[in-house]
């Protein structure tokens, strides 16, 4: 025994001196990655001689815990039907970092007993079923993971999905394994005897040394998050941290974070002033600057809106906007994890969404921000309202837009409109037209629309209400896309209504109109978006719109690459508002290109895709710059930074 346990600890030691090596040669790809498959290799003949020989005592154990065996067979199967369900190419740190997952939920099963140990095992056994069903439908639409904590937004999801829901073999067998695990719960009951042997704590403890030893630690050569154990702490990225670490492992950790509370350092303002001295900042010197000073502006965050729906025959009024304003051809709207709310925040404030720390508008909605798109133009006399046709309390905007500096927000009920009513843009508009356009005073009016909102079929009333005009002018197209194109119809009619308003009150000349959408049409069936926008790519589809309209502008097509990030500090620059030092836009018609930050610590620039926890020694230091971003934007919202000042 004592002998065999020396073997172990001598081998344990020359595959962390290989590892060691391996870490110190990371700039050699080739060396690095034989070394890396050397290291997991000899850890996996370990684990097994180990096993091997132990194996009478395993067998053992087995007999004595058969319903114990049984549900960790079942979520075994749940955890590589899903991976390989969803094409997730694993690496070499995820056997050990599954088995972690699954070592530490065997541990705490063989501390229950009795009634209380078939109660842990039905739970068990329901929540990961639940979880991988649901996980599996979310990824399809998100390409991302819902968190434990996104809980506080359920209403807003299960509203939002509505009939986004697809059937896949996938979940008929999870029922059918999940059914089957349940027989063997309540079939064989647990034999009692010894429950930890020290065989058994040794494998444990080689499982947990390998799972440390295989977690790679960044080099000067690496940006912070190409760490490995960066991703543990932070779960940036569920979907790599499933690839790193394991789907089952994720719940587990996931379930953690929503218990522990975030919690912001002493020393963390101090890093704020450090990494903002990151932040490029130019004063912007052109023909645009102060254009639009004194007028009014109207803000239309299109729901769902896309260009595959633009056309001069069924859209004439969007189609105006495009044509006769500044229209960003190179305009970027990146989807973060709580879309249409995260962008509306990115608008509002400039800065970058909660990645890591759960969902911005719930978690942070008590948050300060004096430097929002509503508070400049309040300091310059305007009226700041906001104005959406469903009610105002979804994903809780009657509390984060006060938040942002709004005088008020109307919803459907404060505008006197029924759920149907208040689905119509048109309609909408029209019974709040004399709030959003006010005649007394310069306003600033911030309109989310909600027409374009799936589902995109006949059960759609908007859809159904425009379907006849669309069908006449494309019979030929898939029918969800039909849907699709009637609920932008909708859209055009509001913009019509606005033009036709703005001409009757005298405003047409004082005001601009902005729009731009919250985000692709995720969820409609992504093979035929792709067929008619041209797009394949996550990052493809996050090239939007923006169009900036104004009675006496020169019309102008802008191909310089610009993201909803720009959005502020240009508006700030037209209508020459104060600007701020911590924003990590810029001015759209200055010559520097902003990053198209997304929600993996990847961003777009010049159309390429560049991920951070990638090594690319010829653009470290712009990946590092850029991580400071994420950085900042995430200390900033953690520190509440701005309520202090």
């Amino acid at each position: 025994m004592k002998q065999y346990f020396k073997i172990n600890i001598i081998y344990l030691i020359l595959l962390s001196v290989i590892w060691g090596i391996r870490l110190g040669l990371n700039s050699d790809q080739a060396l690095s990655n034989g070394l890396e498959i050397t290291v997991f290799l000899g850890s996996l003949l370990l684990l097994l001689g180990n096993v091997w020989i132990n194996r009478l005592r395993w067998m053992t154990w087995l007999k004595n815990h058969k319903d114990l065996t049984f549900v960790l067979g079942a979520m075994m199967i749940f955890e590589f039907s899903f991976m390989i369900k969803n094409e997730f190419s694993p690496t070499w740190a995820y056997l050990f970092g599954s088995l972690f997952g699954f070592i530490i939920w065997v541990l705490l099963a063989q501390m229950t007993k009795g009634r209380f140990r078939t109660i842990f095992l039905l739970l068990s056994l329901i929540i990961f079923m639940s979880y991988t069903i649901g996980q599996d439908v979310y990824y399809r639409i998100f390409r991302e993971f819902f968190s434990f904590k996104e809980a506080l937004t359920l209403r807003e999801g299960l509203e939002s999905g509505e009939s986004m829901y697809r059937f896949h073999f996938l979940h008929l067998w999870v029922l059918l394994i999940a059914g089957l695990s349940l027989y063997g719960v309540f079939k064989y009951k647990h034999q009692v005897g010894r429950r930890y042997s020290a065989h058994s704590l040794i494998s444990i403890g080689l499982v947990f040394l390998l799972f440390v030893m295989n977690i790679a630690y960044p080099t000067q050569k690496e940006t912070l998050f190409a760490s490995d154990p960066y991703l543990y702490r932070s779960v940036y990225s569920k979907r790599d941290f499933a690839k790193h670490f394991g789907f089952f492992h994720l719940m587990g950790r996931d379930l953690i974070d929503t218990i522990i509370p975030i919690i912001s350092l002493p020393s963390d303002d101090e890093k704020i002033e450090d990494l903002m001295s990151s932040l490029e900042k130019a004063p912007s010197v052109h023909e645009h600057v102060g254009e639009f000073e004194g007028k009014n502006l109207v803000f239309i965050l299109a729901e769902s809106y896309d260009e595959i729906a633009l056309d001069p025959i069924l859209t004439p009024h969007l189609y105006r906007l495009k044509t006769e304003g500044y229209d960003f051809a190179q305009h970027y709207t990146p989807v973060f994890q709580r879309t249409t709310s995260d962008t509306e925040f990115i608008f509002n404030t400039g800065w970058i969404p909660s990645i890591e720390d759960g969902p911005t508008v719930s978690i942070f909605k008590e948050n300060t921000y004096k430097e929002s798109l509503a508070n400049r133009f309040k300091e310059q006399g305007y009226l700041t309202q906001a104005f959406h046709g469903n009610y105002k309390e979804f994903y809780g905007r009657h509390i984060v837009y006060e938040n942002y500096g709004y005088d008020a927000f109307y919803g459907r009920d404060e505008l006197g409109l029924d759920p149907i009513d208040g689905r119509f843009d048109a309609q909408f508009f029209e019974q709040a037209k004399d709030l959003i356009l006010p005649e007394n005073t310069p306003f600033m009016s911030f309109v989310i629309t909600f027409s374009g909102h799936s589902p995109y079929n006949k059960h759609h009333d908007v859809g159904q209400a425009h379907y006849d005009e669309v069908n006449s002018l494309y019979p030929d197209i898939p029918e969800e896309l039909k849907y699709y194109y009637a609920v932008q119809v909708e859209l055009d009619k509001m913009i019509e209504n606005l033009f036709n308003s703005l001409v009757e009150k005298g405003l047409l000349d004082q005001t601009v109109i902005v729009l731009s959408g919250d985000h692709y049409p995720y969820t409609m069936t992504q093979s035929i978006y792709e067929e008619f926008s041209q797009k394949e790519s996550d990052h493809e589809k996050y090239q939007g719109n923006l169009y900036i309209w104004s009675s006496d502008i020169t019309p102008q097509t802008i191909t310089k690459q610009t993201t909803s990030f720009d959005i502020l500090p240009t508006l700030s620059v037209l209508f020459n508002l104060r600007e701020s030092e911590i924003e990590l836009g810029h001015d759209m018609f200055s010559s520097i290109i902003t990053p198209v930050y997304t929600k993996h610590y990847a961003y777009i620039m010049n159309g390429e895709y560049i991920v951070l926890s990638e090594s690319d020694p010829e653009i470290l230091l712009e990946k590092q710059r850029i991580a400071n971003h994420y950085l900042l934007a995430k200390l900033l919202l953690r520190t509440n930074y701005l309520s202090e000042r």
